[in-house]
């Protein structure tokens, strides 16, 4: 039908006209001039022919018009019904072919302008998606801050290490959405890491592993994660929890490690940038992975967990006897009366150590002051190199008492055997006599053997003076019976 479309219509139609009309009479004068005998029939036969073909080519005109009309109006009624604006495929050369291409011009104007406008407002999409994200983040910034913000205004209402510990802990699993974090510090002489704290959203996860029985780890300063980070002062993730290559495994924590999924470890930096321990978070709950994104948080807790450990050293320094380096016996006390309310709260062991210098009477009449200051430093050496980070020592005169948290008796002995040790191993010479020096003591744990832990002190120096009237040089434990173990 397209062949007919080369026309324009009312060619086509004069043109078709003027077919049916010449071709019957052409064959009329034909037949007359030469004289053919035709019948009547025959005449009829004929003008059947004749309108067969006039009816064949008025219906091949009349398609070729409403065909492509048909096109055109199925065009027009999508347009209209589904704004679709779809172009009209026509490739005659008539009448109908130019409304065609004045209608896709018309259709190609729309769809311009659909898709500007479609464009203006996936533009206007992306920018507010991008005002969203940025207000998100900077909402869980301020989250974050002011999260950072509580702590320092909590850590201002008490000195106590471990509770200010805790305090950053908690608030830190809360905020970041972890099952539990840990304090990890290094002990730089031994190479050995100390659980300082540890606190979970899941405390169940924890139960095996009570405060007072974390062991110190031995590791080497590029072992494991925890090395890696306190050899590099940068934080790791490890988002395949134990099954990272670069976790390191340890005895005592076996079970524990078995639940770690996910693991983001930061460093502990001390204000001139040494690296004082870790901290692990552990178990990120909502994505169950950790991201680069919670690294700076991580780094605000371990400049907190710094900023406690260096007040906590300060505060001890700034009320120390200048002669021993010994924490001063007021903020010894202090310490003591919140260990003894600690320990009855949580059921954990502490001991109380009370040292006396045997005859330190006699050194004091038979030599000078200055040589008295000089054992005092000794002394207070002595017992810094033997307590722990945890322990606290102070000097009253011419007595040394020793606060020793999550310590028992048996480790309170064993303790005091290698400070006697040490003190007997001191010799100092004075007006070219040599001084060698015993020490008496006297020592009082709860809760066994005493229920009370408020009564330490006074119970440590009961068993002092035990110890002295029994000859001085030993050691002895303040039991319930009139009598108690002694240790020479």
């Amino acid at each position: 039908m397209e062949f007919f479309r080369n026309a324009s219509i009312t060619r086509r139609i004069v043109l078709t006209n003027l077919v049916m009309i010449a071709l019957p009479v052409g064959i009329f004068w034909y037949i007359r001039a030469m004289e053919l005998g035709v019948t009547f029939p025959v005449f009829v036969f004929l003008g059947f022919v004749f309108m067969g073909i006039g009816l064949v080519t008025s219906f091949m005109v009349a398609a070729s018009i409403t065909r492509p009309l048909e096109r055109v109006r199925r065009r027009i009624e999508g347009f209209v019904q589904k704004k679709v604006a779809n172009p009209v495929k026509d490739h005659g050369n008539d009448e109908i072919a130019d409304l065609a291409e004045e209608l896709n011009g018309l259709f190609g104007q729309f769809n311009s302008e659909i898709n500007a406008v479609l464009k203006r407002q996936k533009m206007k999409a992306e920018e507010i998606a991008k005002t969203e994200t940025a207000k998100s983040d900077l909402e869980q910034q301020l989250a974050l801050s002011r999260s950072c913000l509580q702590v320092a205004q909590r850590l201002n209402t008490t000195f106590d290490f471990q509770t200010n510990l805790k305090t950053i802990l908690d608030e830190a699993v809360r905020t970041m959405g972890v099952q539990w974090a840990s304090i990890l510090l290094i002990n730089r002489d031994t190479l050995e890491l100390t659980v300082a704290c540890m606190r979970g959203v899941e405390q169940s996860l924890l139960d095996d592993l009570a405060e007072d029985q974390y062991p110190a780890l031995k590791l080497k300063p590029h072992e494991g994660l925890a090395g890696q980070v306190i050899k590099n002062a940068l934080p790791l993730i490890a988002n395949k929890g134990h099954k990272d290559p670069r976790f390191k495994s340890f005895t005592e924590f076996m079970a524990r490690e078995e639940k770690v999924a996910s693991l983001l470890c930061a460093p502990i930096k001390g204000s001139d940038g040494t690296v004082l321990g870790v901290v692990n978070f552990v178990n990120r709950l909502n994505p169950p992975v950790f991201r680069n994104e919670d690294i700076p948080y991580a780094e605000d807790v371990c400049l907190l967990v710094a900023l406690v450990i260096e007040r906590n050293r300060l505060y001890r320094n700034l009320f120390c006897d200048e002669t021993t380096g010994l924490t001063s016996h007021n903020v010894w006390r202090n310490y003591f009366e919140e260990e003894a309310a600690r320990s009855v709260r949580y059921a954990q062991p502490l001991s109380v150590v009370v040292l006396d210098l045997d005859r330190f009477k006699e050194i004091i009449e038979q030599t000078a002051a200055e040589f008295v200051q000089k054992i005092g430093a000794e002394i207070g050496r002595a017992i810094q190199e033997s307590l722990r980070e945890t322990d606290l020592a102070s000097k009253v005169q011419d007595r040394f008492y020793l606060l020793l948290p999550n310590t028992d008796a048996a480790g309170a002995v064993f303790l005091v055997g290698r400070l006697k040790e040490r003190i007997e191993k001191i010799k100092l010479e004075y007006h070219e006599r040599t001084w060698e020096l015993t020490a008496s003591a006297g020592i009082a744990a709860f809760p066994e053997p005493s229920p009370d832990a408020r009564l330490l002190v006074h119970q440590a120096l009961k068993a002092l003076d035990q110890a002295k009237a029994e000859g001085r040089n030993r050691v002895v434990i303040h039991t319930r019976a009139p009598t108690g173990p002694r240790l020479k």
